[in-house]
């Protein structure tokens, strides 16, 4: 019978205990119920720190979803020590989500929570900071998830097609929508430390943001159609986020009247979003009838 890795069954458990705190920490956080805590709401802060960049409050809920997510993959994640395949206990073989992410989760959860303390204080400059770098572990998670599967693509396509879509659904879409919101986060968060630190008009510090997040759209759409595409083909949930956030934000400030710089770069930003997002679904389509990433691996790559 095929022997159980402790150290990793210790890690995996150890993840969701401190993911359950992060996300208890976060509930009090954003509701007030830690008043012992926290000095008032995140969400007290945002609206006392207006900025033209920050969405309506509705499109906030999508932290519900965010914290669901992560949740859905960590089941799935903790099954594997009840199912074996072929080849042993499912959490180990394939190993396609090794210690080093389960490490970089648990990094990116005590970042989450640094960064619910230094936003309660007024520190948004280190609040910026910390919110980066819990930015850079969702991508780093991303790539660590991405670069352990590919080479066992061959051999869940032959052996167990749902638990690669499994992967591909929860785990790695699941981080791409925490990692797209926490990115847009950050651009505001920088906005914020922009006008409240900096000085910086509010008009114009949301249209150095808005320009930010344009590069970043372009950039993203040639990485993942032409440098990393067998990786990531199938992250198809950053542009809905992108598209999400942008409404929010012109919901709030509505343009009704006479509108500004940063309200007509927006709406260009949005509807370019929409049109690379549409491209995106018409080129996965098309290179999932036409292209099979199983064909692209060495041999040596395959088990």
């Amino acid at each position: 019978m095929p022997t159980h890795n402790k150290l990793k069954i210790f890690f995996m458990l150890l993840t969701v205990v401190i993911y359950t705190i992060m996300i208890v920490m976060n509930a009090g956080a954003g509701s007030g119920a830690f008043r012992g805590v926290f000095h008032t709401t995140v969400g007290n802060i945002s609206r006392h720190h207006d900025t033209n960049f920050t969405p309506a409050s509705w499109a906030f809920f999508v932290w519900n979803l965010i914290f669901l997510w992560q949740y859905a993959w960590l089941g799935y994640a903790l099954s594997g020590l009840c199912r074996r395949n072929e080849l042993g206990w499912v959490y180990m073989w394939p190993d396609v989500l090794p210690l080093p992410f389960y490490w970089t989760w648990m990094l990116n959860n005590a970042l989450n929570i640094g960064w619910l303390f230094l936003w309660d204080s007024l520190l948004f400059s280190p609040a910026l900071l910390v919110l980066g770098l819990l930015t850079l572990t969702n991508y780093a998670a991303l790539f660590i998830s991405h670069r352990a599967l590919f080479p066992h693509t061959a051999w869940f396509q032959k052996n167990s097609k749902a638990d690669l879509w499994l992967i591909r659904i929860l785990v790695q879409n699941g981080i791409a929508l925490y990692a797209t919101w926490t990115t847009i986060a950050t651009l505001l968060n920088f906005t914020v430390v922009l006008i409240y630190n900096g000085h910086v008009s509010n008009e114009t510090a949301t249209i150095v943001s808005l320009c930010i997040l344009f590069c970043e759209v372009v950039v993203w759409f040639y990485l993942e159609n032409f440098l990393f595409d067998k990786y990531v083909r199938y992250n198809l949930i950053v542009y809905p986020v992108i598209i999400l956030a942008l409404c929010g934000t012109l919901q709030k400030n509505s343009m009704d009247f006479s509108p500004n710089a940063s309200n007509i770069i927006t709406v260009v930003l949005l509807i370019v979003t929409c049109i690379i997002f549409s491209i995106r679904v018409g080129l996965v389509t098309w290179r999932h009838r036409k292209e099979n990433l199983v064909e692209q691996l060495p041999p040596s790559a395959i088990l």
